[in-house]
């Protein structure tokens, strides 16, 4: 049985992770998810984390797993988590070819949804139905420290240059509009993801450009009090004595 891994939120690296996976995309066309995608991200925990992003009840993640078994039965690929809320995105990947999302059946004009797609989707209504049978459970007990956790699901596939806008629309309406077990389930593109991570990224990047210049400006007003107080004492003026108050006449 594996068990998730302490990791702690490293930001300069989990930037320049990113800007790998900028770099990768860009390179890269069709996608394998043995071969490509789970050797990629695999080497890349700090990007991973951000998977934690999908989960809005999660704070801050500080767990991970690789092809982590739910319980024998089935794997997820990646599962992030904050261990004291109890709280995790399970991640599903699959591959990136012209239709692992759509598939043309017969003569029909509009694409049917794609057999990839099917069997990936499948298996997170697997994992929900198996986590939905133990909770609560000493099994869960042992295996995330509580009897029950809240989790959402994340499942990325394909590429946007397979898609034409009209599927691009079929799969965001999937992914707002349909949900399992009353858990959202994020469908989207490998470009989808990264545009996600980005924003991510970005508002990490504003957060710590306000921190340093805050911190710069509290070290300046630190650094000319301490002048101001050096050169006074340095000055060896003594103090300048109250004047004194006029006399009063008779």
């Amino acid at each position: 049985m594996k068990k998730l891994e302490e990791i702690a939120f490293d930001y300069p690296l989990c930037r320049k992770q990113f800007e790998e996976f900028q770099q990768w995309l860009a390179t890269k066309g069709d996608l394998s998810e043995r071969n490509d995608v789970l050797p990629f991200f695999r080497a890349r925990p700090q990007l991973a984390v951000l998977f934690g992003t999908f989960n809005n009840r999660l704070a801050w993640p500080n767990r991970i797993g690789w092809e982590f078994d739910i319980f024998g039965d089935f794997t997820c690929d990646l599962v992030v988590g904050e261990w004291e809320r109890g709280e995790y995105c399970f991640v599903e990947f699959e591959d990136a070819q012209h239709d692992s999302i759509f598939q043309r059946q017969g003569k029909k004009a509009t694409r049917e949804w794609g057999r990839r797609f099917d069997h990936g989707y499948s298996q997170i209504i697997d994992w929900a139905h198996k986590l939905d049978g133990l909770s609560p459970s000493a099994d869960l007990l042992a295996r995330f420290d509580r009897y029950e956790i809240g989790y959402e699901a994340a499942f990325v596939i394909g590429r946007d240059q397979h898609l034409d806008e009209g599927e691009k629309q079929r799969l965001n309406w999937r992914s707002d509009k349909v949900v399992v077990n009353n858990k959202k389930v994020t469908c989207l593109t490998f470009d989808g993801l990264l545009s996600r991570f980005s924003v991510r990224v970005n508002t990490f990047l504003a957060v710590e450009t306000v921190t340093i210049a805050a911190a710069t400006k509290a070290a300046e007003v630190a650094k000319a009090a301490e002048a101001a107080k050096a050169a006074s004492s340095s000055s060896g003026d003594p103090p300048t004595a109250p004047a004194k108050p006029p006399e009063q006449g008779p």
